[in-house]
């Protein structure tokens, strides 16, 4: 989680640490534990240089040069600018601004709504494009919407649809179902054949 600043040395914002204090006293009050998730935000009009690593929600108004990874279910939202890659490993991911050549990964769902240049884009859930992308989409289902464009490789495991208006050039493949691990069945001893009893000659 990021340490929490309140003001740079202009005496803007700069980082917060957004918790529902109100929210969570309400919920002591009325004797039910405080769950209430926190969400870090960088401000527009500020610029962040260096790898993230976070443990909520983030939104991300400003800029930054650098990773943002999450080993939580962080829902990732990128607003401004951000140069470099993202992943959350249980979360969602949402491109409203610009992510310039880095690769998204996330366990659950992606968001492009703005714009995506270069890299690969995988998803453990659904990717739903409306904005502009240029690279590699991996997907279980991926939605295409009636103002995406882009180029590049589309695969899909399950589902695939394109909306009238979208200007998608590129390859679209599905991809082929995962193998299942069948355990062996128990050996079984093949069964001794027994003849039938010779009949006596002479008789």
């Amino acid at each position: 989680m990021f340490k929490k600043w309140s003001h740079n040395e202009n005496g803007d914002d700069f980082v917060s640490n957004d918790l529902h204090h109100m929210e969570a006293d309400q919920a002591e009050k009325a004797g039910s534990p405080r769950t209430v998730k926190t969400k870090n935000t960088i401000l527009k009009g500020n610029k962040l240089i260096g790898n993230i690593s976070v443990s909520c929600d983030l939104e991300l108004s400003g800029e930054i040069e650098g990773d943002i990874t999450s080993e939580q279910d962080s829902r990732i939202v990128i607003k401004g600018t951000c140069n470099g890659n993202i992943s959350t490993r249980e979360g969602s991911v949402d491109i409203e601004g610009h992510l310039k050549g880095g690769n998204i990964t996330a366990g659950s769902n992606i968001n492009i709504s703005g714009t995506c240049d270069g890299g690969e884009v995988k998803a453990g859930g659904r990717i739903t494009v409306n904005g502009a992308f240029n690279g590699k989409l991996e997907a279980g289902e991926i939605e295409i919407g009636p103002n995406a464009r882009g180029t590049g490789e589309i695969f899909y495991k399950d589902y695939i649809s394109i909306a009238k208006g979208a200007d998608i050039e590129g390859q679209i493949c599905r991809l082929p179902a995962e193998l299942k691990l069948i355990k062996n069945a128990p050996e079984s001893k093949p069964a001794k054949a027994e003849l039938p009893p010779k009949k006596a000659s002479g008789s």
